[in-house]
């Protein structure tokens, strides 16, 4: 009596990929421009996040160059790039909330509308239909809205000086900025002494001296 084997074969697990899982998570990115959208700086809606600062500003570098490099500029929030998507949600959510702001500060300035009627009569002495629409007002408090404007930055540094000035701040912070000063004054003497040595040089084989910087 034959016997057939129906054992199937073991299914292999499937491979986990490589690396570390990315930190922009669609709930990290709502966080973000939830935070930026009411008019806190990007640096502080990092934290309220709860992502490193540089990180942050990184993300919205990339994000910049992708929308430039891959969708002409247009600001898609669904793009396929999770870069791209934060750059183009926090940017619109920002100018939204700056278009927001603005119609509120033109709103107070006029004053809120508490009330409106309109009046219709006829004229005794023309016989003409008249009509009247009032309007009352109260005075309103545009100073809110006005602080929540110059929050959202009207006229915000680029990503790299940000950038720049966050990691000037992380090398503060390691005390690296102390020892370039104390290095500094040492590295000046060195380059004029270099630069006497070479101008000595030249004026010896006949080279003249090349103008200085």
């Amino acid at each position: 009596m034959t016997h057939t084997n129906t054992t199937q074969p073991a299914r292999r697990k499937p491979r986990r990929q490589k690396g570390r899982p990315s930190l922009l998570t669609p709930a990290v990115m709502d966080l973000l421009t939830r935070a930026t959208a009411v008019g806190l700086p990007m640096k502080q809606a990092a934290d309220a996040a709860g992502v490193g600062r540089s990180t942050f500003l990184r993300w919205m570098r990339l994000g910049e160059d992708a929308i430039e490099e891959k969708h002409g500029g247009h600001l898609d929030v669904d793009s396929p790039d999770p870069c791209a998507a934060l750059y183009a949600r926090v940017t619109r959510a920002r100018a939204a909330a700056a278009a927001r702001a603005t119609g509120q500060i033109e709103e107070a300035a006029r004053g809120a509308v508490v009330s409106e009627t309109f009046r219709t009569w006829t004229d005794p002495i023309t016989g003409e239909t008249r009509s009247e629409r009032r309007v009352r007002r109260r005075p309103g408090d545009w100073r809110a809205s006005a602080w929540l404007l110059v929050r959202l930055d009207p006229e915000p540094k680029s990503l790299d000086e940000l950038l720049d000035e966050e990691d000037a701040r992380i090398r503060e912070e390691r005390g690296e900025n102390r020892m370039e000063r104390a290095l500094t004054p040492h590295l000046q003497d060195l380059a004029q002494r270099l630069q006497k040595t070479l101008a000595k040089y030249e004026e010896e084989d006949g080279t003249p001296p090349r103008p200085r910087p």
